[in-house]
């Protein structure tokens, strides 16, 4: 099932006819993660762009049917669709018409466009619901690592001195999670301004990306009770 199923997803009108998208990226992946039986066949997921709209769809084969197998190759060039609120229907070259559900589940698309459109709905749930009262007004909703923590609540500040990023997390329902630190520059070796703005579709649990698009370098260096078990390591 997609992620269309449990969560809102973007609106728009059902197109009449097929009309010429670019399948950015299909790669095949297990929905279902670590919960899967050992005949679970992975789903495909799909992200095609047409202008300036991004679409993500999932398509599921019966039991070693492979259906989708192939169609990795037509990355990056153009393919016939045409989409509802619900479904993708795509029309590769050889003309046999596929039925994808719209949204998708799979974080591991290489494009930000993508990445984005799949979170989303996520990021919308997050909002949808009264925020717990433990989770300051302030908090931003990330999505989660994938492993039973659709989404987490995060505030991120950076250090007094500077030199590392703070960020307290909370589970959705409000218990707090702990904190998660990074270093106050990006992994190339720029610093972090003290005005930093993260980009809440692109960041996840344990990665933070800012608006332009930088990754910041995650802080590796042990620590008891939020104090460093060796103060004089750099941050690392």
């Amino acid at each position: 099932m997609s992620l269309c199923a449990a969560l809102p997803c973007a609106s728009a009108r059902a197109a009449k006819g097929y009309s010429a998208a670019t399948l950015v990226e299909k790669a095949d992946y297990q929905p279902c993660r670590n919960g899967c039986s050992e005949r679970a066949e992975p789903a495909s997921a799909f992200c095609f762009r047409q202008g300036d709209q991004v679409v993500v769809a999932d398509g599921s084969s019966y039991l070693h049917e492979k259906k989708f197998s192939g169609l990795e190759e037509l990355a990056g060039k153009q393919v016939q669709i045409r989409f509802s609120r619900r479904f993708v229907w795509i029309m590769p070259p050889d003309g046999r018409a596929m039925k994808l559900e719209r949204g998708s589940t799979y974080e591991n698309f290489r494009d930000a466009g993508c990445i984005r459109e799949v979170r989303k709905p996520i990021i919308d749930l997050a909002y949808a619901h009264k925020r717990p009262g433990k989770v300051p007004v302030y908090a931003f909703a990330l999505a989660g690592t994938g492993k039973g923590d659709l989404y987490l609540w995060f505030q991120c500040d950076l250090s007094s001195d500077k030199s590392v990023i703070a960020c307290q997390r909370w589970y959705r329902d409000g218990t707090p999670y702990g904190k998660d630190w990074y270093c106050a520059r990006t992994v190339d070796g720029a610093p972090v301004a003290a005005e930093f703005e993260i980009d809440e579709l692109l960041s996840q649990e344990g990665r933070l990306v800012l608006k332009s698009g930088a990754v910041v370098q995650r802080d590796h260096r042990a620590r008891t009770n939020d104090a460093l078990d060796r103060p004089n390591e750099a941050c690392r």
